[in-house]
């Protein structure tokens, strides 16, 4: 239960409103328990004599605690049958109103009675609904807020590990699945409570030992519930990873799509969709059925107890323990709780759902998320010196062996550095250090000598820019892509920035200009217009380094040239990273270096490098050999 209540505490931050809906259900069950009362004359009244009055007779009960009264004084009652001489009280007045009354006109003012009642109780009704529900919705309104900056705050190594899906699961499902319990099913459960609660005052005023004896067949009623639970809660974790695995298939199909048709898969595809569509309506079935049976077995063994009574409630009519209409009003009374105690059965199972849900949400919300700084803050207004690397080593998380071994270099701020090497040499791993993607597992990188884990990790992100091969275009318009982590970008801005990127001519080409709206990830784009916007919205953000991850690489020869002149003005006055395997993009560049199993095995120029005859020449005859480099 510590699971719900931890979930609860979401509606608790509205306290306010949370109570103000409690006291309207309080009201609600109050309400609804005087209208049934107010039915005991009417009962009593219908089928009776023209010349008979109405006289609320006094139970033996009743008579005994006035008998007492006269005999030992009022001091001598105790609680309970001090609120039952209210009662009695009450029922002499009733009876001093309705002396000169027919039975028919004791009807009709029963109704005009119970017609106010039952309006007023429509009302609170509605408000116990609107401020109970409406607390729910802000609650999980909460909770799915925090679960997406929980998700913007996991460090790269979570989504690496985890299918994209089964996050997305997480977000909507196991969202929607609290959101239904802390919201309508608590509004049903609270107001349900309090009918419990008020309707069995009722019944031990109207006879206390007919109450202890349906107290005694609470165990019988309330079995199914105990019995299931083990089931559901079993039943609801095994559904919930099913429909985990069905978003984490569909998205990857989806993603995938261009593969499948391209290699005639979609029959495989789709007989593996049909497995996982099978076992998640076996076990949604299952689920629900184990969650309805349970509410059943309860009205059934319900509706046994209530004909139980019917046959007492006869033998105490005839003791003169009870009257016609009292009778009746128990027997309303028990017959009005079925209900309500059906209903609270239900919840049990859908708390254990609610518990199921919450405790995927929890372990989402409750992993540890970057790093931001290390130490106390330190502020670097601009780069002014250079970027070291000391020492550094790094290896990824729950993986021992080491991709990044013991690198030593400085660079100046404003210099262009190419690193080159074979597929898993390292470079994209260094690269990914300077934005803290990653922190090294020995060593540091320094900014003007201060370590960036001491730095602000937004700050530190917003001086850096990446254009990498794999280029991400969000759905939404050409400007709003181009002013992608600068909003209060001008138009005027963006527009330069097109500009310098070579994308401003096919930006006006399109139907709405900059207004005009891209598709997922841009794909209604080329590869070369896809990668000038991704170079504009770097120009945009105007950073102190940029790093360039095979930003050409899947470019044809006119679209690489068209880029390279825009990566050209991105290099000027700012400290530049290139990674690249066409090396006839770097061979300008001044400083070269060469990566070969997480070291730098060689630095030098082009033409330096070639003379080295090492691992870049290699490098270099087999590329130009039309070998391609893996």
């Amino acid at each position: 239960m510590k699971t719900f209540f931890r979930l609860l505490s979401y509606s608790f931050r509205y306290k306010t409103r949370f109570t103000i809906g409690v006291v309207f259900a309080l009201f609600t069950a109050l309400l609804n328990a005087a209208s049934l009362t107010a039915l005991i004359p009417l009962f009593d009244s219908l089928g009776a004599e023209k010349k008979t009055r109405l006289k609320l007779e006094l139970t033996l009960p009743e008579k005994n605690i006035l008998l007492k009264e006269r005999i030992f004084g009022s001091d001598s009652l105790d609680g309970l049958e001090r609120s039952k001489k209210i009662i009695i009280i009450a029922k002499e007045w009733v009876n001093e109103k309705a002396k000169d009354m027919e039975p028919r006109e004791v009807v009709w003012a029963v109704c005009k009675a119970i017609v106010p009642l039952y309006f007023l109780k429509l009302i609170t009704f509605l408000l116990s609904v609107y401020c109970i529900a409406t607390t729910g919705y802000k609650a999980v309104r909460d909770i799915r807020q925090e679960l997406f900056e929980k998700t913007q705050l996991l460090p790269l190594t979570y989504f690496y590990r985890e299918k994209t899906g089964l996050l997305m699961s997480r977000i909507v499902n196991d969202v929607e699945v609290v959101a239904a319990v802390i919201s309508s099913n608590l509004r049903d459960a609270i107001i349900n409570f309090f009918y419990v609660v008020t309707h069995l005052i009722i019944l031990l005023y109207l006879n206390t030992e007919l109450l202890i004896t349906a107290s005694l067949t609470v165990p019988i009623v309330i079995f199914p519930v105990t019995l299931f639970t083990r089931k559901i809660t079993k039943s609801t974790t095994k559904s919930q990873e099913r429909i985990a695995d069905l978003n984490a298939h569909i998205q990857e199909i989806i993603s995938g799509v261009k593969v499948i048709k391209t290699f005639s898969m979609e029959k495989l595809e789709t007989e593996k969709f049909s497995d996982i569509n099978n076992k998640v309506y076996r076990r949604n079935f299952k689920g629900q059925f184990y969650v309805q049976i349970a509410p059943s077995l309860v009205e059934l063994s319900s509706s046994m107890v209530v004909m139980g009574f019917f046959a007492i409630g006869a033998k105490l009519i005839y003791s003169g323990r009870f009257t016609q209409g009292e009778f009746m009003a128990f027997l309303l009374t028990l017959l009005f709780l079925l209900r309500p105690l059906t209903q609270l059965s239900q919840m049990v199972g859908k708390i254990t759902q609610a518990i199921v849900s919450g405790n995927r949400i929890f372990e989402l919300m409750d992993l540890r998320g970057e790093r931001h700084e290390v130490g106390s803050v330190q502020v670097l207004e601009k780069l002014q010196d250079s970027i070291e690397f000391n020492n550094l080593r790094f290896s990824y998380h729950g993986n021992s062996q080491e991709v990044i071994k013991g690198i030593d270099l400085k660079v100046k701020v404003g210099e262009t550095v190419a690193l080159v090497g074979t597929s898993g040499s390292g470079k994209s791993s260094l690269m990914d250090l300077i934005p803290r993607f990653f922190d090294p597992t020995q060593g540091s990188i320094l900014f003007d000598g201060i370590d960036i884990r001491n730095l602000s990790l937004i700050e530190l992100r917003k001086k850096i820019g990446i254009v990498t091969q794999d280029i991400f275009l969000f759905h939404g318009s050409v400007a709003d892509n181009i002013a992608c982590g600068r909003p209060e970008s001008t138009r005027k801005e963006i527009i330069r920035a097109a500009r310098l990127a070579h994308a401003h001519d096919f930006i006006l080409e399109m139907e709405n200009g900059y207004d005009s709206v891209l598709g997922i990830r841009g794909l209604n784009l080329s590869g070369g217009q896809r990668q000038r916007l991704v170079i504009a919205r770097a120009l945009l953000r105007n950073p102190e380094i940029m790093i360039l991850d095979e930003a050409t690489s899947a470019l044809d020869v006119e679209s690489e040239k068209l880029v390279n002149k825009a990566l050209e003005r991105l290099f000027k006055n700012r400290t530049t990273f290139v990674i690249a395997h066409r090396l006839s993009t770097i061979r300008r560049i001044p400083t070269i270096l060469v990566m070969e199993n997480g070291k730098i095995v060689e630095k030098g120029n082009h033409d330096s490098l070639l003379e080295q005859n090492g691992v870049y020449k290699k490098l270099y005859d087999n590329q130009f050999a039309g070998t391609e480099i893996v």
